[in-house]
């Protein structure tokens, strides 16, 4: 499938909360300054390449979650995307949020005390580690997977945190059917199904950016030996 989804009504999901992502919007750039936690540096290039890019993904959670509250991870979230706007969006749902980078973590923290978000975990751990403990292993309905890695490091990374039956999305850009055809067998190593694909475009100026999401549907569980150390994950694939 190479389906093109609409964000239009998402331009409106970001209207109606936006007091809370300007502040978002204010605190990212400001400390951004300080611990460079973003290559984006304008209120609007933020808007549209963090929240709305973000928020994309409730096109492929919204119809799996049904009237259901889902729980999600993000894996490698950086300073906050796509947790935080998600987050802001659905505050039924819960998140966990796992970046093992210290300052990117702690200004996650920060942020959520200050927007009083309580359907956020931050967790400063490293998601491979952490997909061994019994809290976390296939706990999860999905993944999100955003500027991280290839696909096939990616999949070894997130997917042992799914249940059979959840998802992975991962953010892709337009030229990416290489990698997932390679990515095919890490995906189902893990237990996921192969690959569907879903086009959309971000309203950038001067020309629109176009962007997929990569969806796998996880069939069945995860082998216990996986995923492996990130020396193993990052050095040699599986294929």
């Amino acid at each position: 499938m190479n389906e093109l989804l609409s964000l239009d009504d998402l331009q409106a999901l970001l209207q109606r909360h936006s007091r809370t992502l300007e502040r978002l919007t204010e605190r990212l750039l400001t400390e951004n300054k300080i611990h460079n936690l973003t290559r984006i540096s304008d209120s609007e290039s933020v808007r549209i390449r963090h929240f709305l890019d973000s928020m994309a993904a409730l096109k492929i959670l919204e119809p799996f979650a049904g009237e259901r509250p889902l729980q999600c991870v993000d894996v490698g979230s950086g300073a906050g995307f796509p947790v935080l706007p998600l987050a802001i969006a659905r505050p039924n749902w819960r998140f966990v949020s796992i970046e093992a980078t210290g300052k990117k973590a702690a200004f996650q923290r920060k942020v959520i005390a200050e927007l009083g978000l309580n359907n956020v975990e931050v967790v400063a751990e490293r998601a491979e580690e952490l997909a061994h403990q019994k809290r976390f292993r296939e706990r999860f309905d999905a993944a999100l997977v955003r500027a991280l890695a290839d696909l096939s490091i990616a999949a070894e990374l997130s997917l042992g945190l799914v249940r059979p039956g959840g998802q992975l999305i991962a953010w892709k850009g337009p030229e990416c059917l290489d990698e997932l055809k390679q990515a095919r067998a890490a995906l189902e190593q893990m237990g996921a199904s192969d690959v569907q694909t879903f086009r959309y475009l971000l309203p950038t100026t001067p020309t629109p950016t176009k962007m997929t999401l990569a969806v796998a549907d996880k069939t069945h569980p995860t082998p216990p030996n996986l995923p492996r150390s990130f020396a193993q994950i990052k050095h040699n694939p599986l294929k």
